[in-house]
């Protein structure tokens, strides 16, 4: 094979890499339940926990329960909870309040994502893993938030 014509394949190839790969990225990034830490703010005496949830997974989720944890500012857990987070259904963002009881925002140093314990769809059947693979965890509060 001349120097040209394996130039003219090796640049065919990549091109098709160059347009299959943002088409597959953008196949994932489609595909996700995001899950945000939009705020903590005292109330009494609990640290209330915002949460922006969305869901463009393409499954209505009736049933999504999360299992999280809060540590103090010295890595030690204070507190875990079991979150009710559904329905979620598909191309929906929902927010919803937890609070934690008992504790001062101010000694919240982060929160763990730190498994799915339910995840139901309506009609359909849906695997737990739906939920646990397109997982995606941000914070918009001054408290890290990761899985």
């Amino acid at each position: 094979m001349g120097l040209a014509r394996l130039f003219r394949t090796g640049l065919s190839a990549l091109a098709v890499v160059a347009i299959s790969v943002p088409a597959l990225a953008t196949d994932m990034a489609e595909k996700r339940l995001l899950l945000e830490l939009n705020k903590v703010e005292s109330v009494g005496g609990d640290c209330r926990t915002t949460w922006v949830v969305n869901n463009t997974t393409g499954v209505n989720l009736e049933a999504v329960k999360l299992d999280f944890v809060a540590f103090d500012t010295d890595g030690i857990v204070v507190r875990r909870v079991i979150a009710d987070m559904g329905p979620i259904h598909t191309e929906h963002t929902r927010v919803k309040l937890f609070d934690l009881k008992e504790i001062d925002c101010g000694s919240v140093g982060r929160v763990l994502m730190n498994g799915v314990r339910a995840c139901e769809g309506g009609s359909a059947a849906v695997a737990p893993e739906l939920c646990a693979d397109s997982l995606q965890t941000a914070s918009r509060a001054a408290v890290p938030f990761t899985q």
